[in-house]
């Protein structure tokens, strides 16, 4: 019996061997608003900007032969999961504000989601109470390893589960808690890369420049970058001892690592949130102490009944 590729729509057996491997069951869970940020920025028209989508799902398929791909997308006026209500050292995304954006980013959103423009190969689906990021963690805790999450943001590098990494042209195997590295941009500036929970933690030290969370302010009186939160906890190779390390640079300085983590922290399933994952873990008993004085501090706009939110 002819199995057919799904995505070059020609017997399977009639292809050469860098056409095959396709893995029964696999699912790529794609990060799609990164990709409609690029397409919205380099097309006129709204046709030309869904072919363009079509086409880079299907390659990234194609690249990490995966038999079907989930997309997720973030609405405009999305809630993400609560984080605009967060009183952080930085307001969330508020690097963001006034800044101009391709003209036809939501249009071209949009219509990537409509039925009519979604191909049989893969699914689309906008978020409103989510972001797509927290969405992918989801997808990727719900498939194990037979999701591979491909994305233009780093914050999924903290998965636990296979991980396409672009720069080696190569899904990862699925990571655990994982590891953390150094790498170079073209022009030669150092960034953090890493794959796991532990780029979670790098994260908690470093912030995240792209959704203008601080992270933590000051070690030992020095700021933290990529550089420097690799130095710190590159080879400590267990979680619960990298939790307590950072929550110890945070107590040392008595800053609140709750709004910090709340933001950064992708949901694995509805209903999930950082404290829940603090909960998991095997804390000293000093940290465990502030950790619960500090979640009991003012740090969240709860919505009111005729906010918004409500």
């Amino acid at each position: 019996m002819s199995t057919q590729h799904p995505i070059l729509k020609v017997p399977v057996q009639d292809l050469p061997e860098q056409f095959g491997g396709v893995r029964p069951g696999s699912v790529m869970i794609y990060d799609g608003d990164s990709a409609c940020y690029a397409i919205a920025a380099t097309v006129k028209t709204i046709p030309t900007a869904v072919r363009h989508f079509q086409m880079d799902v299907l390659s990234k398929m194609f690249l990490t032969k995966c038999e079907r791909a989930e997309v997720h997308l973030t609405s405009a006026d999305s809630l993400k999961a609560g984080r605009m209500n967060v009183r952080a050292v930085r307001p969330y995304q508020g690097n963001r504000t006034g800044k101009a954006r391709p003209r036809l980013l939501e249009a071209v959103r949009q219509a990537v989601a409509d039925p009519n423009n979604i191909l049989d190969e893969y699914t689309v689906e906008t978020h409103y109470n989510l972001e797509a990021d927290d969405a992918c963690i989801m997808s990727a805790y719900r498939l194990g390893d037979r999701g591979v999450i491909v994305s233009h943001d780093k914050d999924l590098r903290m998965t636990p589960y296979p991980y396409w990494e672009a720069s080696r042209g190569e899904v990862m195997p699925g990571a655990g808690f994982g590891e953390i590295w150094d790498a170079y941009t073209p022009g030669g500036t150092m960034k953090l890369e890493g794959q796991g929970r532990k780029f979670f933690w790098a994260q908690m030290l470093m912030g995240d420049t792209a959704d203008n969370v601080r992270g933590l302010k000051k070690y030992k009186r020095a700021l933290v970058g990529p550089a420097k939160a690799l130095e710190l906890i590159k080879d400590i190779n267990d979680e619960n001892d990298v939790a307590n390390f950072v929550i110890d640079a945070y107590r040392d300085i008595d800053q609140n690592p709750i709004p910090e983590g709340w933001l950064m922290w992708l949901l694995r399933w509805h209903g999930d949130n950082f404290w829940n994952y603090l909960e998991e873990l095997e804390f000293s008993k000093e940290n465990r102490g502030y950790l619960h004085e500090c979640v009991r501090r003012d740090w969240y706009n709860y919505p009111t009944e005729d906010s918004e939110d409500a």
